[in-house]
Order: C-alpha cells, then structure tokens, then sequence
C-alpha cells in the first residue's frame, strides 16, 4: 500500500536529500499546488537548507509541492529520520484532495523566515544570494 507525500524543500527533485526520497522506495507522482492555507518557512541551522509548511487560519497562501507515492513502511522510516520542527501531516491540496505532507510545528513561526512570497522552494532559492 502506498500513500502521497507532498515536499517541499530539501527532499525535492535536484535537493540535497532527495536521494534519502528515492532510497525509502519515493516515486515521483506530479508537481501540485497546497490549498492557499499554508505558509512557506525556510528554517534556521546549519546544514542542509530546509522549509516546511506550516498551516494558517488567516493569511495563507497556495504553496508548490512534489507529490511522491510511497510505501507506508517507509512514510514511518521518514517520519523518524525528520528533525523537529519538522514533521508529516496532513495536507489539503487546492484541488481539495489531501495528502500527507512534511510539515512545521506552530511554535517555528518565532525564529523561522516566512518565504511564502516566492511561491515555492526552488523560487526562494534562486532569489537568495
């Protein structure tokens, strides 16, 4: 059985750790779009650059996701390899349709920079110089 996982930053196609994706058994499904109920957040530390979603009551925006089927075994493997903020959740696609998704704890929005602007991941960081 497998699932959908949306993604939206350093799992993404031509990301540091989309590989550790394709590794837990990911395969590519479509580029998507979230309903405009989320914001976009590049998050603080060194490393890998990494963003999540974090879901609004006011002030959302549609935010661009890749979309993966994925065993549900490996949805768990994921789940525990994630640093906090970051976790998987629910996701409502603009379609209406729901996903699961790698999302942001609430508490991030104090310390994390709000990209949502640039639309997607990939924007953000053509913009960054």
């Amino acid at each position: 059985m497998t699932v959908l996982l949306g993604v939206v930053a350093a799992h993404r196609r031509g990301q540091p750790l989309h590989e550790e994706l394709l590794a837990l058994g990911a395969v590519f499904a479509r580029t998507d779009r979230t309903a405009a109920v989320y914001r976009l957040l590049a998050l603080d530390g060194g490393g890998v650059p990494r963003g999540g979603l974090v879901r609004v009551t006011a002030g959302g925006a549609s935010v661009e996701v890749e979309l993966y089927r994925m065993p549900v075994p490996a949805v768990g493997r994921l789940v525990v390899s994630l640093p906090a903020p970051l976790a998987v959740g629910s996701l409502v696609l603009d379609s209406g349709r729901s996903a699961y998704g790698i999302v942001c704890e609430s508490w991030v929005t104090a310390t994390a920079r709000d990209v949502t602007e640039h639309g997607s991941w990939p924007a953000y960081l053509a913009a960054v110089p």
